[in-house]
């Protein structure tokens, strides 16, 4: 599933930043080198996307079972232009495209910070996107550049160039949210529309009949009564022990 969203150029509004790091730590004050692009984007899409095989057996078409969730992904296509006649602001990149002459020579220093393979780590840089309040975290999946006019030396002086980043979370982060979310640990869930005891004890610890002990921690005398915003206690069960 995808969604797309619109914006306007508001006056005021900052220049959409790229910073590149080398490791996926993005650690501060360590980033190779910040990118303010030349122009704010009009739109962008985000990309949503879970797996699935198709599990065949004898006497039917098959069966879809999910595999895993993608990590989000979203594209951006990036405007380039040394004509002058649309510059909107001052920025790294505008100043250079504008020195240039010609947008070909800027995109490939583009690609050499976000694409390209570092000669140090021997491979492509962690980048931070960010506009406003919006950051995104990750790594460019794909870049197509078009070139769209050309001057009478047959140079490129207005281009775009589309690209798709993928959403990037370190081990490090990876390991503490599976931490937060493990069933070996005490957390906490906000009962929901349609929520059922047994449904949050499969969900939570793959056993539906561990709704007995959940209706014990939580001094439940109805366990099937769940109240929407109703708070429970999910604590670490040792099924050996029941």
């Amino acid at each position: 599933m995808a969604a797309s969203h619109e914006y306007q150029e508001l006056e005021g509004l900052a220049k959409m930043s790229i910073a590149a790091y080398p490791d996926e730590g993005y650690s501060d004050g360590e980033e190779i080198e910040i990118f303010e692009m030349m122009y704010n984007p009009n739109t962008y899409s985000q990309e949503y996307k879970n797996n699935y095989v198709k599990q065949k057996t004898q006497g039917n078409t098959g069966t879809l079972v999910f595999t895993h969730t993608e990590p989000d992904s979203i594209s951006f296509e990036f405007l380039f232009d040394a004509t002058g006649a649309s510059v909107s602001g001052t920025s790294n990149i505008t100043d250079q495209v504008l020195n240039d002459k010609r947008t070909d020579e800027v995109i490939q220093h583009f690609l050499g910070v976000t694409h390209r393979r570092s000669g140090n780590t021997h491979q492509p840089n962690f980048l931070m996107l960010s506009w406003g309040d919006f950051e995104f975290r990750g790594v460019l999946e794909s870049a197509t550049v078009t070139h769209k006019m050309f001057n009478l030396d047959g140079n490129p002086i207005r281009s775009t160039v589309k690209c798709s980043f993928r959403k990037h979370t370190s081990l490090k982060e990876q390991a503490a949210e599976e931490r937060r979310n493990s069933p070996d640990m005490t957390h906490y869930r906000v009962v929901e529309e349609g929520d059922t005891l047994p449904a949050i004890a499969e969900r939570i610890y793959g056993d539906p009949s561990l709704y007995i002990e959940l209706a014990r921690v939580n001094k439940l005398v109805n366990f099937k009564t769940l109240t929407p915003g109703q708070r429970l206690v999910l604590p670490p069960v040792n099924k050996g022990d029941l």
